[in-house]
């Protein structure tokens, strides 16, 4: 029998349908309350603040009137008129009709409470005396809130473990690096030690209880701290259910499990109700948990770390935030139908939890909003809890998801091998905003931009000003800006929302043709953005006076801007004015402040132009600002250069410089994607080669990130889209699979969008008119179906119809020369169109070809040079010059170019660029140009590495030969094997030197004696494979050099020498010829 159709009815008659049936299920008095709660929220929305012209509906003929009026408006700047409504956000007026959530207008939809998906309970306003602490206006009450972090501390029970970074006495931010954890110890110490943490609660008697919270808090208040204490044993449930189970455990072998899945017995699933005893703990004497159960023992030395995802995670740290010892986030909280207010299968995740919980809501007090600094600490916690989350999916299902080659899994299949020995472990993928990876390919799709429209034209670096009134105007009473990271992200991503829309929407520097731009976060924890522009019609040099200034305003002419170029456009000073600037290093300004007076602007062979600066003696203004309680008087030398239009709608720090005439322009596109700091470290042992706790140890989380990533703001943006399209021989493209589907992988291999790309030119005829790259301009990739389909908006293509094409980009993935075929097969992609295979792709004149190289040379793509000065120029647009370098040196030793020497000429500046940055800091003179002694350095490592490579000098690969001092060479190698740290080999010998069995430990004596003896001698090392030979070997090395003593690791293949520490291959060390 067929399946029954279903009606077909609109979305809005099913949801009206819905809502009926669910206000018949209503008893009257639920139908009355629901009605009077919707009554409100109508007054709400209806009485709200006036809001700017820009964000209202509004006729077609006003808004064409917007936009002529602001077309090109940032060259037409004119003092007497008011653009204060172009930034201008308002309060906090557009409630969401699911939650009741007070939003700015504008806000993503949602944000708040995923549009009615998540309900969480209200926050319940605390009793007395927090209460008074926290919203009281007394001495007692500001003394509990600027010191709200330690009183925090001195009733958590659980320790808090991270990296905090202070960098002076004042920190408007909460900032951590590395990994944050939670630990717990037992209930009770042993004799002869203190009460810690939760140990306190247990001490019997409530003055040595207080005593010893303040011995191990400073600057708190005894009496402050009795209230508290007889506060949380008399509220707390988490308390309450310690004490009866302490009473319960009869033995120091006893243990308490608290549950991490347990809800209390009785209680709605989605209730976030207090614990009940032997519901939620029970007290065992085995080991009848789970992984993520808390277990706390009577007594014991050790400290359990607490899972993340425990539902009491949060309160056991935070007891002044959870009061109750109320749940927290936990992975078992339903989602919510928000029609007929039912389960469904999804759940709730910590990121719609904790956004949900930053909201304001008229029905509640959210007092988590009111705590100042242990809020900040509160909300970095919990955004490390999300990002704990993340990783963790990733590296656990990596052990079970593995990548490989596709024909080498059909070869492993084929031999019947064991399918878990295939493959690479994938460890931080791209797709994780913010990783190594990720940043690394928005920065060459910046550099797939360079490529297709030429350098950007204007820089912006648009900074969070505090002290905006939108900020201000929606903070609770009595508070400051640095007290609510929460709304000063708000706004920043609302101004800059509105700055990208007068630029891209408005056209204020004329028709934008791409842009993009990327969040970091000031040391102090301010947001700011670093936006590039591309525009159709270039800024020409003449122009650049009448956008960009490098001069204070006439305070007579123009005062409001006067006013915010003061405030937000002066660097420092710094200086003999004030050496202790953050700007300083070495007595001179990091930021080449203060600046060269001028009465023109001069645009520069490279770098940005210097801008005009008029002296006051040229009718230049100056200015008076405070600094240190004295008035300084400071000119046009120490103003940054600043759009007047910006600057006079924004009111922040935005600074705007002209960078078409920039040639490194790589290095601007890859500090523009360069992300958040990172902290430099080295990583010992096993986690070398883990890059998830590399990043984790690494980055740092301020208050500020924490709240934009918890509500889910956008990282970055760019426009118009970049598809990223595969490049691999046949049946070489990587594919991802496991145990349960490899043997289907292996038969059915994913298409990637090469080899979609061949079966649109089968089947589409005007594909077949395309290169490989300019695919995407006309068609979509389709993830799922992996297959390109004709795109439905666009611009119609002449003569055809049903064609539509964008300014979508194609970059293909870059390939290795060293990688041949690959290397050969990516250059015909460039210049054949529309294969319809492999096959086609090299057949040239119905000839196939064996290699893709034979079909480059019958299509003469390898004469003169042409295609390694292609390959060099794109190399020069976007790679590092140590990058460029080692390209060169491969072309150089494996691919015979006709006129190397031409070839070095051409592109010399761009191997030595990065010796002329780091000569130029050294010497802090940013006007140094290029010499020959620069890139004469850089030719000596092109040398050294023709020598590892191919044994070959440059002289032997028709380049002139560089000029180097005669113990250059052997200063090299006695570095190299001098440059291991000492004592991190010490402590590798002395935790690995009790493992050697007594095989092993004899081969090691035997040698290290001949070593200390000076005896000399030739051993050979024979054992079957996993035995410990490298184990051994490494001990021998670490031993030898860990005396400062030299110990050559060599061997006869480069995969044996990769076990080995600062192992060589003989040929290369030794310089051995490869035939031997």
């Amino acid at each position: 029998m067929p399946p029954a159709r279903r009606a077909n009815i609109g979305r809005r008659t099913r949801n009206a349908n819905d809502v009926a049936l669910l206000r018949r299920s209503q008893t009257a008095d639920e139908r009355a309350q629901a009605n009077a709660s919707q009554r409100e929220r109508n007054a709400r929305n209806r009485f709200v603040n006036p809001v700017p012209v820009l964000n209202l509906a509004r006729p077609s003929r006003i808004r064409r009137a917007v936009l002529a009026e602001m077309m090109r408006a940032a060259f037409n700047y004119n003092s007497q008129i008011d653009y204060s409504m172009y930034g201008y956000i308002g309060m906090m007026d557009a409630i969401c009709p699911h939650c009741d959530a007070a939003n700015f207008r504008g806000e993503t939809p949602g944000m708040c409470c995923a549009n009615g998906k998540v309900r969480l309970p209200a926050l319940e306003t605390p009793p007395e005396p927090l209460y008074s602490f926290i919203f009281g206006t007394s001495q007692a009450s500001k003394h509990f809130l600027s010191h709200i972090q330690q009183y925090n501390s001195a009733f958590q029970m659980t320790s808090f473990g991270a990296t905090k970074i202070i960098r002076d006495n004042f920190m408007p931010t909460f900032k951590i690096q590395g990994q944050i954890y939670h630990q717990a110890g037992s209930l009770l110490p042993y004799p002869d030690a203190d009460h810690q943490f939760l140990q306190i609660y247990f001490i019997g008697d409530e003055n040595r209880e207080s005593d010893q919270r303040c011995a191990i808090v400073s600057n708190t208040r005894r009496e402050i701290i009795r209230e508290l204490q007889r506060f949380f044993h008399q509220h707390n449930a988490l308390v309450q259910l310690f004490k009866i189970s302490l009473d319960r455990m009869p033995t120091d072998n006893h243990k308490i499990v608290i549950r991490a899945d347990r809800t209390p017995f009785g209680e709605h699933a989605r209730r976030f109700n207090a614990p009940t005893i032997d519901e939620v703990a029970i007290v065992i004497l085995g080991d009848q948990f789970q992984s993520r159960d808390i277990v706390l023992h009577r007594r014991n030395e050790q400290l359990q770390r607490v899972s993340e995802l425990h539902r009491s995670y949060d309160a056991l740290q935070y007891p002044i935030l959870h009061w109750k010892g109320d749940d927290g986030y936990h992975i078992n909280i339903p989602m919510i139908d928000p029609r007929t207010g039912l389960h469904i299968q999804k759940k709730v995740s910590a990121m719609n939890f904790y956004s949900y919980r930053l909201m304001i809501r008229p029905q509640e007090q959210n007092y988590i909003l009111k705590c100042g600094k242990l809020y900040h600490q509160y909300i970095v916690d919990m955004y490390a809890k999300i990002e704990t989350e993340r990783l963790n999916f990733i590296r656990f299902n990596q052990a079970k998801l593995r990548s490989e080659e596709y024909i080498h899994l059909q070869d492993a299949i084929a031999n019947d091998a064991n399918v878990n020995d295939i493959g690479r472990l994938t460890i931080l993928p791209s797709s994780y905003i913010g990783s190594p990876r990720h940043m690394n390919e928005y920065a060459q799709d910046a550099m797939s931009y360079v490529r297709k429209y030429g350098r950007p034209d204007l820089f912006i670096t648009f900074t969070c000003n505090p002290q905006w009134d939108d900020i201000k105007n929606n903070l609770f009473e009595g508070q400051s800006t640095t007290d609510r990271h929460d709304i000063t992200a708000r706004v920043f991503r609302r101004k800059l929302t509105a700055l990208m829309d007068l630029i891209v929407k408005l056209s204020v520097f004329g028709e934008v043709r791409c842009h993009m731009y990327s969040i970091e976060w000031q040391k102090r924890g301010l947001p700011h953005a670093h936006i590039l522009i591309w525009l159709v019609n270039k800024i020409t040099p003449d122009q650049i006076d009448n956008v960009i200034s490098g001069e204070i305003p006439d305070q007579t002419v123009d005062p409001e801007l006067f006013d915010v170029v003061v405030k937000n456009m002066i660097h420092g000073p710094c200086g003999e004015l004030n050496m202790n600037s953050p700007c300083m290093i070495d007595g001179k300004c990091s930021k080449r402040y203060p600046r060269q007076l001028t009465s023109d602007t001069i645009t520069g062979n490279d770098g940005y132009p210097l801008y005009r600066r008029r002296s006051p003696n040229d009718n230049g203004k100056t200015a008076n600002i405070r600094m240190r309680n004295q008035d300084v008087e400071v000119d046009n030398r120490w103003v940054v250069p600043y759009c007047p239009l910006l600057s006079k709608i924004f009111k922040a720090h935005i600074n705007v410089e002209y960078c078409n005439s920039v040639k490194s322009i790589k290095y601007i596109c890859k500090y523009v994607n360069k992300g958040s700091d990172m902290a430099v470290f080295g990583v010992a042992g096993d986690n070398r080669n883990d890059e998830i706790t590399q990043y984790q140890l690494g980055r740092y989380i301020s208050s500020n990130e924490a709240v934009w990533r918890i509500l889910s703001f956008p990282m970055h943006e760019r426009h118009p889209v970049v598809v990223h399209l595969a490049v691999h021989l046949e049946n070489g493209q990587r594919i991802y699979f496991n145990e349960a589907n490899a043997l289907e992988r292996a038969a059915h291999p994913p298409a990637t969008t090469l080899t979609a790309f061949f079966k649109l030119c089968e089947t589409d005829t005007f594909a077949r008119n395309l290169l490989y790259s300019e695919v995407p301009q006309y068609y979509t990739w389709n993830v799922s179906s992996k297959k390109f389909q004709r795109r439905k908006q666009g611009t119609a293509v002449d003569g055809h119809s049903s064609i539509f094409k964008t300014d979508a980009i194609g970059r293909m993935y870059t390939v290795h020369p060293n990688n041949a075929e690959c290397f050969y097969l990516r250059l015909l992609l460039v210049n054949v169109n529309g294969p319809k295979s492999f096959q086609e792709l090299r057949t040239v004149d119905g000839h196939l070809c064996q290699t893709y190289r034979e079909a480059c040379q019958l299509l003469h793509l390898l004469e003169d040079d042409a295609h390694w000065d292609s390959t060099l120029n794109d190399a020069s647009t976007s790679a590092h010059p140590q990058q460029i370098r080692m390209l060169f040196a491969i072309i150089l030793s494996t691919c015979m170019p006709s006129n190397p020497l031409e070839l070095w000429n051409k592109y010399k500046n761009y191997m030595a660029e990065d010796i002329l940055i780091r000569m130029r800091h050294h010497a802090r003179n940013p006007d140094l140009l290029i010499t020959l002694e620069m890139c004469n350095e850089a030719l000596i490592i092109i040398e050294d590495i023709c020598l590892t490579i191919a044994n070959k000098a440059l002289v032997q690969l028709g380049m002139t030969a560089p000029n180097r001092p005669m113990h250059d060479l052997f200063d090299r190698e006695l570095q190299r094997e001098q440059e291991f740290n000492c004592n991190d080999l010490r402590l590798f010998v002395q935790s690995n030197i009790t493992k050697l069995n007594i095989q092993q430990k004899h081969v090691y004596d035997t040698i290290m004696q001949a070593v200390s003896n000076n005896a000399g001698g030739l051993y050979f090392l024979d054992a079957p494979g996993g035995t410990g030979k490298t184990f051994v070997i490494s001990l021998i090395l670490a031993t030898i050099r860990s005396d400062q003593k030299i110990a050559l690791a060599l061997a006869s293949s480069g995969i044996a020498a990769t076990l080995l520490e600062g192992g060589r291959t003989a040929h290369s060390a030794l310089k051995l010829p490869l035939n031997v």
